[in-house]
């Protein structure tokens, strides 16, 4: 983690009692270290379900089919990045096409490049960073007419 505060911060989505399937070590010495954590939520409306948390905590919930998934995908204010696992391509357009999130990662959890935007929708992110869009993020259009 890059400070104590965030360590703290990430910690706390994961208290004593929280419903933990997996948690990993961290390694031996400084730094701000938090395990790698899976957690499985008994309710949607648990704080790991409905935050951004920025930290190495994955909530893995059950759903019934793919528009459940994709129902429980947008009950959220955010929607910065997401991961869409499938051997069906068909499903994982239709799945990417319905999650509201500002990028989507196919059969893997990156989903950021250099040369195609990044960013969020709705309460996630600030705009769009990186590739050709990176531009209108910090642009602004004005239309000024001189008459003489």
């Amino acid at each position: 983690m890059i400070s104590a505060r965030q360590r703290e911060t990430v910690a706390g989505f994961v208290p004593s009692g929280a419903p933990i399937a997996f948690q990993g070590d961290v390694p031996e010495g400084p730094g701000f270290w938090f395990p790698p954590t899976v957690l499985a939520p008994d309710s949607f409306d648990d704080p790991a379900v409905r935050e951004e948390i920025f930290g190495p905590v994955v909530v893995v919930v059950p759903f019934n089919d793919e528009a459940d998934a994709v129902r429980i995908a947008n009950d959220t204010e955010y929607g910065l990045s997401g991961s869409i696992w499938t051997q069906d391509i068909g499903r994982a357009l239709r799945v990417a096409r319905g999650v509201e999130a500002g990028n989507l990662s196919v059969n893997s959890h990156s989903s950021v490049r250099y040369s195609t935007p990044f960013g969020g929708f709705k309460q996630s992110g600030l705009g769009r960073e990186l590739g050709p869009d990176a531009l209108d993020s910090f642009s602004d259009v004005k239309n000024v007419f001189i008459a003489h």
